[in-house]
């Protein structure tokens, strides 16, 4: 079902570049063949070209909206709980038999691996290097994995952790919410939430979310059909090539990221 998906996906995003290119190739090109022939040739090398960015960048997850403020708002309810480290040690239990709790960090026993230790770091403030130092001598001993859940961080502080001896994974909110949360499908009950903010880039996110793809897609196509009958049809190409572009748009908008390669925990 998933290369079900994926296939669909590639295909669908190969035929909105397809149609951009084609529009204009048509009315510059009296042969409609020769527009087709080089759309298809610009589709596949964009195509590839995508690819080979995707690989170099790794294939990331995405939160969508909704989700998005979920994350916060279970970030700002678990900040306010002062049991806190019971949530997490329950979570660490959902799936893992040796679980143990200290007063500020869950570790996770492997009887074949080596240990791995989840420290919530719950503040506001966002995690600096001068707080890791400090997180790894509270431990206080060998630390063979270190996950530590924060708020947010400077996204140039995993490259000062190559330094460490210890593999340090650095989860934000959204990051926790995508790899622990939904990947151990449990929960943090929501008991707090945040002033929602609204600026452009929510209205923007709501003009180009993943579900407007299709009536962008729809509504360009109309057009273009249209243009074949109509005689002043380069309205018709200017607003159809702007709506397939929204549709791609919408159809690759994606937001906090995060790459995952094996087990967290």
């Amino acid at each position: 079902m998933k290369t079900f998906l994926y296939i669909f996906q590639v295909l669908l995003k190969s035929c909105v570049i397809f149609l951009i290119f084609f529009i204009w190739l048509r009315y510059i090109f009296s042969s409609v063949w020769l527009a087709v022939i080089i759309s298809i040739a610009i589709t596949l090398i964009l195509e590839l070209l995508s690819k080979a960015i995707k690989r170099n960048k790794g294939i990331k997850a995405s939160l969508k909206l909704k989700e998005k403020e979920d994350a916060e708002n279970m970030f700002f309810s678990i900040l306010r709980n002062e049991r806190k480290l019971d949530f997490y040690y329950n979570l660490a239990k959902t799936r893992h038999c040796n679980v143990s709790k200290n007063k500020k960090y869950i570790t996770v026993h492997h009887p074949d691996k080596q240990d791995v230790i989840m420290y919530p770091f719950i503040k506001f403030q966002s995690l600096s290097i001068d707080n890791v130092v400090e997180i790894i001598e509270h431990i206080k001993k060998p630390i063979n994995k270190l996950v530590i859940l924060c708020n947010d961080y400077d996204k140039n502080l995993t490259n000062q952790l190559k330094d460490f001896s210890t593999e340090i994974v650095l989860l934000d909110k959204y990051q926790t919410y995508k790899s622990l949360y939904q990947e151990y499908d449990f929960f943090p009950e929501i008991t707090e939430k945040l002033n929602p903010k609204v600026s452009y880039k929510h209205y923007l996110a709501l003009a180009f979310n993943r579900s407007k793809t299709k009536g962008y897609l729809f509504s360009a196509i109309v057009l273009l059909i249209a243009s074949f009958f109509v005689q002043y049809n380069l309205y018709y190409y200017i607003f159809s090539t702007i709506l397939l572009i929204f549709s791609l748009i919408s159809f690759a908008t994606t937001s906090h990221n995060i790459k995952i390669e094996k087990e967290l925990l």
